[in-house]
């Protein structure tokens, strides 16, 4: 309620406090001898006083009611035809103040629909992209699958199609493992469990498990690491994320390449690089490649879901670092891992 509108109230029942005073003194002060009579004259204009005075008052009030309940009613009906109510935040009625807790209400009730619906989108993108990874390896393995069962196939052939009904096979695990490890740590499920030791140990674990791989490619690998920088970290989260970059780089660098892993540290993070001489990354996917299933069109044939970047930036961010990324097309690429030297 407003200033004006108190203003107006505490008038109205001053005048009739007034009325009502008056009314009394000269009864009393014309009565020399109070009878019944005029007693009950007294009486029942006292009572017809109080009557108009309750009855001014309750037009007044439901004036006032009503009035309330149009602006909040109109504010309502704004709010849920998405429009802006229209307030007067200057005003201290009591319709305005309502109204402001309702449009706070709207507001927060918007944001939270919002965000349930991004969840949900992303919920669905995912499926997308599951259903899109599953795809493949099945179809292969059921076509494998009845072309052995239906036909008479020549031993050598048969021994051809059950290796790549394997590679599917493996290629499903993979996926799923991938798929396991990325909802256990979206999900915190998985709590990193950080130990200060020396990073050089962690990093030749990651290099020995992408040795072979490399061999087979006749790639070079180098690394130019030294023992003795200790920091806190999870090892064995911390090699997961480094051995994905360096099976990214091992899959994306041609035969004869060079992969080099290095680090150094600075007064408050230590940083892992990892350079190649591979294929290179076009500027316009640099963001891109750490989404979840992402894979460029020109690597569509190597093997790999697209999940390796995405869990070692998260793997890193969980640790309270960071992942950059630098790279020319056709002249290679490095990956910068950031860890903090504290424990955080």
């Amino acid at each position: 309620m407003s200033k004006k509108r108190s203003g107006e109230t505490v008038c109205y029942w001053s005048v009739f406090a007034l009325i009502m005073a008056a009314f009394l003194c000269t009864v009393f002060l014309r009565a020399k001898v109070w009878s019944v009579e005029r007693i009950q004259v007294s009486c029942v204009g006292f009572a017809l006083a109080m009557a108009v005075m309750v009855f001014l008052g309750y037009r007044m009030h439901r004036r006032i009611y009503l009035e309330l309940t149009g602006r909040i009613c109109s504010c309502v009906d704004d709010l849920i035809a998405g429009k802006e109510p229209q307030i007067n935040r200057e005003e201290e009625r009591i319709s305005s103040k309502i109204a402001a807790k309702l449009e706070t209400l709207a507001e927060i009730t918007r944001h939270t629909v919002e965000e349930s619906n991004g969840k949900k989108t992303e919920v669905q993108q995912i499926i997308s992209d599951i259903s899109h990874q599953l795809k493949t390896p099945i179809a292969n393995i059921l076509m494998y699958t009845d072309t052995i069962r239906d036909c008479e196939l020549p031993r050598e052939e048969e021994v051809k199609f059950l290796e790549v009904l394997h590679q599917q096979v493996r290629k499903l695990e993979f996926l799923v493992q991938a798929l396991i490890k990325m909802s256990r740590l979206e999900s915190n499920l998985i709590v990193l469990k950080k130990s200060e030791g020396d990073l050089y140990h962690t990093l030749a674990r990651a290099v020995a498990a992408v040795t072979l791989s490399a061999q087979e490619k006749n790639l070079t690998v180098k690394a130019e690491c030294r023992e003795g920088i200790r920091l806190w970290h999870d090892p064995k989260w911390t090699e997961e994320a480094v051995f994905n970059v360096l099976d990214n780089a091992v899959k994306y660098t041609p035969e004869g390449g060079t992969i080099t892993i290095s680090m150094c540290q600075w007064q408050i993070y230590t940083k892992i690089s990892i350079r190649d001489t591979g294929i290179g990354i076009d500027p316009e996917h640099r963001n891109d490649i750490f989404k979840r299933f992402y894979r460029e069109n020109k690597v569509h044939e190597a093997k790999g879901i697209g999940v390796g970047l995405y869990l070692a930036r998260k793997i890193i961010s969980l640790q309270g670092g960071y992942v950059s990324v630098r790279s020319k097309p056709g002249e290679g690429t490095e990956f910068s891992l950031y860890l903090p030297n504290d424990q955080r």
